[in-house]
């Protein structure tokens, strides 16, 4: 399933922009099928604006979607809710939240040694965004939110256009 998953960001590859709360939806989707038991009927829910992203932003941002909603079925309990909402303070916020035990008192993603916290910070920093780490709802579980810049697809063309070997015009729905 993880290997579909990568697959469906690749298959982004040369795309001008994504319909990112579609995206998210679909991934939930998928997480939510591969998630579910008869022990352990986990719901992956997603909410939030619509939102074109240009895919040098979606396409890492759905990286770090794939790896928090791992750890949340990995350390939390029951459904995970993602989130896309617009940030005052940098442009905008994908949060992925749990249920299930909070997280330790003090806890920093710059101490860990996990390889999926080191790729999500890794990612975060690409687009121009930070990590924000905190209680899921009513304060149970946990709450991962990566801020990043509302930028036009011209200016994030132009940011990371010596990373991008090809762009086309399509719009991914």
């Amino acid at each position: 399933m993880i290997a579909r998953i990568h697959h469906r960001l690749h298959s982004y590859d040369g795309v001008q922009a994504i319909e990112f709360r579609k995206f998210l939806q679909d991934f939930g989707r998928d997480f939510s099928a591969m998630l579910s038991s008869e022990e352990r009927p986990e719901q992956v829910l997603v909410e939030g604006i619509e939102l074109n992203l240009p895919a040098a932003i979606a396409i890492p941002l759905g990286f770090v979607v794939s790896e928090l909603i791992a750890n949340a079925a990995k350390y939390g309990d029951g459904r995970i809710a993602i989130s896309l909402q617009p940030d005052s303070a940098l442009g905008y916020a994908l949060s992925v939240a749990n249920g299930g035990p909070a997280l330790p008192e003090g806890f920093d993603p710059g101490a860990s040694t996990g390889l999926g916290m080191r790729i999500i910070q890794s990612f975060a920093r690409q687009i121009g965004g930070e990590l924000r780490i905190g209680r899921g709802d009513d304060g149970h579980g946990a709450r991962f939110t990566v801020l990043f810049p509302g930028m036009t697809n011209e200016a994030t063309a132009a940011l990371f256009a010596s990373s991008l070997p090809h762009q086309s015009k399509r719009i991914i729905t």
